[in-house]
């Protein structure tokens, strides 16, 4: 079924670039489900403008993301975004309404987005990848007594408030949100999990070189570092193994200059730069061993990243820092978890899986079997009903057929 085809109507707003994986699966899933999908994001170095991508019509807007920037820097980024999408959206809305507009946060006053299509009729629905004022309080620990906190607080409460359906990730998420003011009745979980139609399959393990691997942005609260120093400990315990860190991200270049002091430039390979979703899962398939080193942050404290179902889904034994999202999902006969924070017991839990490759194996195993009430359809199937639910109750009239056949800018 093509676009001009399709009778129901999505627009999904991202600061962000496109495509996202958790977007991209929200979007796939909303085309085999009848609708036509435009995704608004940011704009990266090389990108089109406009194209579309796997049936889905992107919009880019020319504003550049700067990692680790400081505070003011990122709030102008974020208004700049909001203030451009803001425009677009409501542009698209007066001429192609839309059923069903579909905001990701942060920030989360991009649910500016959204307003004149609710005034036009359209359905909205807020997306908490993560909660505002954790991620501010991680990224600006300094500043959490000056009120912005309070701040971040009260913007969730409104975006919430706004929108007309709640999704976020996990039940913990789900609690919080739900706790600072969120009503209960318009929240859902639509958890980050897989769509394993992109997975390989899994390749099998071979025990040597003892291969150890991490993906995803190397920033300082992810805790790669904790990586580095676990690794020059395991190889003075007896273990020879190799460590892939793949990814960029602002922690990159100090990285590098621990490997070296660390005379680990033999073991330890550093991308340092973010290759594609296909390319990267490529690279995990087959690893010994897959780590998520995240620090005890407030952010991380609900932290289940995607990362950690990509390990399980390829029968990678996981080595997981114990925090509380991730033991609520998953056991101690599931993960090998180790203190959060602490790189002698990482260290000691790299020496475990070396050790014992048939315990790994075990538990590897038992992950993929607890990760079947997690998978993707499950929530795919949720976000549908959402999206049908709101659909049927736009309040505004048909949009006529040539307009629906029309691509505006």
């Amino acid at each position: 079924m093509t676009g001009p085809e399709r009778s129901k109507r999505l627009c999904m707003v991202l600061h962000g670039p496109y495509p996202e994986p958790r977007v991209a699966r929200e979007a796939a899933a909303a085309l085999d489900a009848g609708y036509a999908v435009e995704v608004v994001a940011m704009k990266r170095k090389g990108e089109l403008a406009r194209e579309v991508v796997d049936d889905v019509v992107v919009t880019r807007l020319p504003v550049h993301h700067v990692q680790g920037a400081q505070i003011g820097r990122m709030v102008a980024e974020y208004l700049a975004f909001t203030a451009l999408a803001t425009a677009v959206v409501g542009k698209r809305s007066v001429s192609r309404r839309y059923d069903v507009v579909h905001v990701h946060n942060p920030p989360d006053f991009l649910i500016a987005a959204a307003v004149v299509p609710r005034l036009l009729g359209s359905r909205v629905i807020f997306d908490v990848h993560d909660r505002s004022p954790d991620m501010f309080a991680m990224r600006f620990p300094e500043r959490t007594g000056d009120g912005a906190r309070v701040i971040l607080q009260r913007l969730e409460r409104l975006a919430t408030a706004f929108a007309d359906a709640v999704v976020t990730v996990h039940d913990a998420y789900l609690r919080e949100l739900v706790a600072h003011g969120t009503p209960s009745e318009k929240a859902t979980v639509v958890m980050n999990s897989l769509d394993e139609r992109l997975l390989p399959s899994p390749k099998p393990r071979s025990s040597q070189p003892f291969r150890v691997v991490y993906h995803g942005t190397v920033t300082p609260h992810y805790g790669v570092h904790l990586l580095v120093d676990a690794v020059a400990e395991a190889v003075e315990g007896g273990v020879d193994l190799r460590v892939e860190i793949i990814g960029g991200g602002d922690s990159v270049p100090g990285l590098k200059r621990r490997v070296t002091a660390l005379g680990l430039s033999d073991r330890i390979h550093i991308e340092g730069r973010f290759l594609s979703h296909k390319a990267v899962l490529e690279r995990i398939n087959g690893a010994s061993a897959g780590v998520i080193p995240n620090l005890p942050t407030p952010l991380n404290r609900f932290a289940l990243s995607s990362k950690l179902f990509e390990y399980v889904v390829l029968g990678v034994p996981v080595i997981s820092a114990a925090l509380p999202t991730i033991r609520e999902y998953f056991s101690d006969s599931e993960v090998l978890f180790f203190q959060p924070g602490d790189a002698s017991s990482l260290a000691e839990a790299l020496l475990a899986v070396a050790r014992d490759p048939l315990g790994a194996e075990s538990r590897a195993e038992s992950a993929r079997r607890r990760y079947q009430n997690y998978r993707w359809e499950l929530s795919a199937g949720e976000y549908i009903a959402i999206l049908d639910r709101l659909a049927s109750q736009n309040t505004s009239s048909p949009v006529p057929r040539a307009a629906r056949g029309e691509q505006s800018s």
